[in-house]
């Protein structure tokens, strides 16, 4: 078995459990090579056997980086176990956090630079100062118990406990010393939203706006007939002629201009309805060439027949394509092209037959515009 695209593409999560180890298969490399489109992130992956089993950071724990000798806690935001990666949300001390409030930008860590936050201990004035310390511990080494399966929420069950801390406990002793459990993160709930203007409500939705009309009790009796679209829309303009009743439902007689006419199974269907009328089509040609043969071959019946039937065929598209582009308005704007052009020559003929042009020495009459000489 392999990890599927889908895997491949969600492998950071933000799910605290573990359901499975599909996270353990190996990746194809096809899916990791590529080729990849502009802007597509590259997955990355680790290899099957330096991949973790039990994950013992998950989203809603806190940590710190290993080496941060500011001690800078961040919240975990996902988790991607198929690349051993952390991905973090903002620093949590910093102003305006606010928990459960995802960051624009994650940052990506590894699994191994991650220590987990065991909780914050209060510990005794140092030097001068006479005022206790509370200061965050984290856990240096972690241990769990033995996993079991839990049914009922689908996903394993474990205890994480921290063996030793950095910094140490203020009461450690190598003698009383044991090690502490460390709670998992608390699932928010989600809390109920007040619908908006925008919402449909839960009445809206439960309410009831369609009965299926009654079918009788036993299959002596005929079905219902079920009013046309004609019927119904002459019931809506001259009600005297066809009555329905109100209650009616709309989509029973409007189901043509409701339905998607573009669907597969009605384009199929209207070129399954062509092939068969032009195969009728010419079988009707033959049939009226073999009633008259008039001295020829049945052979020669069928040719011309069949000669007719495309000539009938190439004239109904030449119709059809007629229609279409009568339809969409062509014919129409070829029309209004013709008078527009029409009204600018008669303008521009117009305003050449009104020029009128000022006497001056260097215009000549031409011979041929003289008038005639008087006898």
């Amino acid at each position: 078995m392999h990890i599927t695209t889908k895997e491949l593409s969600y492998a950071a999560t933000t799910q605290a459990f573990t359901r499975n180890f599909r996270h353990l298969l190996p990746v194809p490399r096809f899916l990791v090579r590529g080729p990849f489109l502009h802007g597509q992130p590259k997955p990355k992956d680790t290899k099957p056997k330096d991949r973790i089993k039990f994950w013992n950071i998950v989203p809603g724990d806190y940590v710190r980086l290993r080496g941060d000798t500011k001690s800078t806690v961040h919240e975990v935001h996902k988790v991607n176990k198929l690349s051993n990666r952390v991905l973090l949300k903002r620093e949590i001390n910093k102003p305006g956090y606010m928990p459960g409030l995802t960051s624009g930008t994650s940052i990506s860590v590894p699994y191994s630079q991650c220590q987990l936050l065991v909780g914050r201990y209060e510990y005794p004035p140092e030097g001068e100062s006479a005022q206790s310390q509370v200061k965050p511990v984290f856990a240096s080494r972690i241990t769990m118990s033995k996993p079991y399966w839990y049914p009922k929420g689908g996903y394993y069950i474990w205890r994480r406990y921290a063996v030793n801390t950095t910094p140490r406990l203020p009461n450690y002793s190598d003698k009383t010393h044991i090690s502490i459990r460390i709670p998992w993160p608390k699932q928010t709930a989600i809390s109920e939203t007040k619908p908006t203007p925008y919402d449909t409500t839960a009445d809206a939705v439960n309410e009831v706006t369609y009965t299926p009309p009654a079918l009788p009790s036993t299959l002596l009796h005929p079905a219902p007939r079920i009013p046309t679209e004609h019927e119904y829309i002459t019931s809506l303009t001259k009600p005297e002629k066809v009555s329905l009743p109100p209650s009616a439902p709309v989509e029973v007689h409007l189901v043509k201009e409701l339905s998607n006419p573009h669907s597969r199974a009605k384009k199929q269907a209207r070129w399954q309805a062509f092939q068969a009328r032009q195969k009728a089509l010419l079988e009707e040609f033959i049939r009226a060439e073999y009633a008259n043969l008039d001295g020829r071959t049945r052979a020669e019946a069928r040719a011309e027949a069949t000669w007719k039937w495309k000539n009938r065929l190439e004239e109904e598209r030449k119709a059809e394509l007629k229609r279409r582009w009568r339809n969409r308005g062509a014919e129409a704007r070829q029309v209004r092209t013709a008078k527009r052009k029409a009204r600018k020559a008669a303008k521009r003929d117009a305003k050449l037959r009104n020029l009128v042009l000022a006497d001056a020495p260097n215009q000549v009459v031409p011979p041929s515009s003289k008038a005639p000489a008087a006898t």
